[in-house]
């Protein structure tokens, strides 16, 4: 695969069959998109309609009863949070000072991690896909300054970084006190009436919630923009740039003509909901991010067809590889694969090895529960890796709590099973899931993926169109693991270097900055 970008200013269904959130939402968002001027959504400098598509798919994820997250806390209890947060992340810190940044401090490169993509490897927290591109960049001889956002529930941190979460906080305060641009929704009506005739609830997208949405948007960006001018990078890296703190962040950058790199975290598969536009203001997005780093050629070019069909140049992207895959390939996979095998004490040699991707999706209870039949009835020569999903916690176990009460030697639940996924992935024959976007990352190293849920039908059309992965009911599971050939998967193809993307990323780095100066001053 080779490094590509386009320069910055260059031209299974049945009668009973219910939609799953993803369906629903692209319907309702390409009818909107098609009908409505949405891409006029606009608070001041703040665009808005990336902004409400991401909470509009949320609505539908809660409306379909897949949300399996705690319900947030009454409005006092935030508030006294968010009043205390300095002093809870020193508490939660008190034992890793060394790593804890107080204050911004300059650097060539800033990165914010979203603060759940995040792996345990020799009992420290990392950023998945962060890591390998700062690890590059000080091989080059830059600076970064890290950030993660979230409650720090994972601790301690690899390297010494600064707390996101006091951005929110800060933000809070500022959104609650002072009244920001009233926001300008063209079109309105006619959205909300196009939801109301697809029969769902979408509180969002009310009027009253996109102007606080708005508010808070522009306090976040405010408070980056502050730590953006004490570092002053040249370049900007975000994970998941939809969620959390993500847009203000990618609204900061655009502010202050920075470009802004979104690392790709999760399969596309062409059909992601926040990676496919069929409009644009004139001077794009200023809640989109300025470049994405993409895994496949495949998926910047689907970016790049948007792009480029709509005539602008405030977003392209470059097929740079899957960043951790890239970096645990040249040699440390290997070493925590060995670490963890030794952690079981087991050296029996086993006839399949299997991950089954844990997803804290509501309503699968049943599915999860003749899955760990299954295994009870499958051959004891195989050996099942049972890996809860990076973001889960420990409230939504109860979904898969029989999973996670079978006890036997070839049923691996604990640290061994959270050993960062590339390291998994190469010594495995199968990957089982409802439609887990690991799927993607295991077709990566020629390994089968096995879909119990009809959703996956609508999220990863093309890893099952290519025959990378499988429909299978439970009942079938074991029969079609057993018809897998017997063999290990091989490496994984070669990636661009890092090195290699991280130097066009810098070029385009300079021609965003002379675009921005020359358009928006």
């Amino acid at each position: 695969m080779t490094t590509r970008a386009v320069c910055f200013g260059e031209k299974g269904s049945g009668p009973l069959h219910r939609p799953s959130p993803h369906e629903r939402f692209r319907e309702l968002f390409d009818q909107i998109e098609r009908e409505c001027a949405v891409e006029q959504w606009r608070a001041g400098d703040v665009d808005l309609w990336p902004v409400a598509s991401q909470r509009l798919f949320l609505d539908l994820f809660r409306d379909a009863g897949a949300d399996t997250a705690r319900s947030p806390p009454p409005f006092a209890v935030r508030a006294a949070t968010g009043l205390a947060t300095p002093l809870l992340n020193l508490w939660k810190c008190r034992h890793d000072l060394a790593h804890w940044i107080g204050r911004p401090r300059p650097a060539d490169v800033i990165l914010l991690g979203d603060g759940v993509s995040l792996d345990c490897v020799d009992n420290s927290w990392r950023d998945r896909f962060g890591e390998p591109v700062v690890s590059a960049l000080e091989r080059q001889g830059h600076t970064c300054f890290i950030m993660q956002s979230g409650d720090l529930a994972r601790v301690p941190w690899a390297r010494p970084s600064f707390a996101a979460n006091r951005v929110a906080a800060h933000a809070a305060f500022a959104a609650a006190t002072r009244s920001g641009p009233a926001p300008s929704l063209p079109d309105h009506a006619a959205v909300i009436r196009i939801i109301e005739d697809a029969g769902v609830n979408v509180p969002s997208l009310s009027k009253s919630r996109l102007g606080r949405q708005a508010r808070v948007l522009t306090a976040q960006a405010a408070e980056f923009e502050q730590i953006l001018k004490r570092v002053r990078p040249k370049v900007a890296f975000v994970v998941t740039y939809y969620a959390g703190l993500g847009q203000a962040f990618v609204l900061a950058c655009r502010r202050l003509g920075i470009l802004c790199v979104d690392l790709q975290h999760c399969p596309h598969d062409g059909t992601h909901r926040a990676y496919r536009w069929a409009k644009l203001p004139p001077n794009g997005y200023s809640t989109l991010p300025g470049l994405f780093w993409t895994w496949t050629a495949a998926d910047a070019a689907n970016i790049q067809g948007w792009a480029g069909a709509l005539d602008q140049p405030w977003h392209c992207a470059i097929a740079g590889g899957h960043t951790q895959v890239a970096e645990l390939c040249a040699g440390e996979g290997e070493r925590l694969w060995r670490e963890a095998v030794r952690s079981l004490g087991d050296s029996s040699r086993y006839d399949r090895e299997i991950i089954i991707a844990l997803q804290p999706i509501g309503g699968r209870r049943g599915l999860w529960g003749a899955l760990a039949d299954q295994i009870a009835i499958a051959p004891p020569g195989w050996r099942w890796w049972i890996r809860r999903h990076p973001a889960s916690v420990a409230s939504q176990d109860r979904d898969y709590a029989r999973l996670l009460a079978l006890r036997s030697p070839n049923v691996i639940i604990g640290a061994a099973a959270q050993i960062p996924l590339p390291a998994l992935l190469g010594h495995m024959d199968a990957l089982v899931s409802l439609a887990s976007g690991a799927a993607a990352e295991a077709s990566m190293f020629g390994v089968p993926a096995f879909f119990l849920d009809d959703e996956a039908r609508d999220t990863f059309p093309g890893l099952i169109a290519r025959g990378e992965a499988s429909m299978v009911s439970v009942d079938s599971l074991i029969g079609a693991i057993s018809r897998i050939p017997n063999r290990r998967p091989r490496p994984p193809a070669p990636a661009p270097l890092l090195e290699e993307t991280l130097g066009e990323v810098s070029r385009l780095a300079r021609a965003y900055a002379e675009l921005a100066r020359s358009q928006i001053g």
